[in-house]
């Protein structure tokens, strides 16, 4: 009995040596974030608060360190995530433009080539124009941009994300059609608005809020709830539109990484959204504290991309 009992311990210290270091062992050197957009962003900025609440709460016991890889619409700091080992140690945060890109043929690869970890926070966009546009609201927005298609200027950063908000809040209203013009980012195109150069535009709830005071109107907020910050903004959906658009950070690590490292990784983002220091930021930001896991996140990755792929292959035609 003794000689089985000791065999049956040989054989699992055999396994457990195949199956690599175990999750308590992990990690054991820095592990790099790898942002693929430039120093400053949304994105970078909200990988550097998780970096500060993981490190000054002790949450992972090794540094994160933050490698911003821009160009060529995030595809570049992608791709070095997806060729990294599979082990943990690089992990890549990007949002809805991993599957745009993908879908309008911008990347030749996509959400699948990548093992997903977990989604944290989200930040949905608004319909702006200025207060002194003749609309009231969303529905007299859209029913001119029906009466007068291609009448209506809408700033966009062509291909991105705003773009994308634009087109979809175009086909909630079949025959409604705005022109789309290059502008760029949320700044860009409040300066856009405020010189009469554009006549809407989609922004960040939390660009509404700083260009507020300038004179900026928000018709539509694009997701399911008001914000409580904002009571008063209706939502697309209690105007009868059935949109729902916000930019949701998501982790992921290359393709093959084990799933513990994995679990381990998510469970350190869980926690460091429940300090205090992430709170106020997201409250700041005016980011909704959203935390999905790797399963939830699989299966809302699949949804999104049907959802973003015929818009996507929409603006590549534009």
């Amino acid at each position: 009995m003794r000689m089985l009992s000791t065999l049956g311990l040989a054989l699992g210290a055999l396994l457990l040596a195949a199956q690599g270091p175990a999750v308590a062992d992990f990690p054991e050197k820095p592990i790099k974030i790898v942002v693929p957009f430039g120093a400053g962003g949304n994105t970078d900025g909200l990988a550097r608060m998780f970096q500060k609440a993981i490190q000054d709460e002790n949450l992972l016991g090794a540094p994160l360190v933050i490698v911003n890889v821009p160009g060529a619409g995030g595809s570049i700091g992608a791709r070095r995530v997806k060729d990294s080992e599979a082990d943990g140690y690089t992990l890549l945060l990007m949002h809805i433009a991993l599957l745009s890109g993908e879908a309008a043929g911008l990347m030749d690869f996509g959400y699948r080539d990548f093992e997903p970890v977990a989604a944290t926070a989200d930040s949905c966009l608004v319909t702006a124009v200025m207060e002194d546009a003749p609309w009231a609201g969303l529905p007299e927005l859209l029913a001119d941009a029906k009466a007068r298609p291609d009448a209506i200027i809408h700033g966009a950063n062509l291909g991105a994300v705003n773009h994308m908000a634009g087109l979809m809040v175009e086909g909630a209203s079949p025959g409604s059609k705005f022109r789309f013009v290059q502008i760029g980012g949320g700044a860009a195109n409040f300066k856009a608005l405020k010189g009469g150069h554009t006549q809407v535009a989609h922004i960040t709830l939390a660009e509404y809020s700083s260009f507020r005071a300038g004179g900026v109107k928000a018709l539509a907020y694009l997701t399911g709830e008001r914000h409580p910050d904002v009571p008063d903004l209706p939502t697309a959906k209690e105007l009868g539109y059935d949109l729902d658009f916000c930019l949701q950070n998501w982790w992921f690590a290359p393709k093959g990484t084990p799933r513990d490292r994995i679990d381990r990784i998510a469970a350190v983002l869980e926690k460091a959204m429940q300090s205090d220091y992430v709170k106020q930021i997201m409250r700041e930001r005016m980011n909704a504290p959203t935390f999905l896991g790797p399963d939830a996140l699989a299966a809302k990755l699949t949804k999104d991309y049907a959802m973003i792929a015929p818009i996507a292959q929409k603006a590549k035609q534009k």
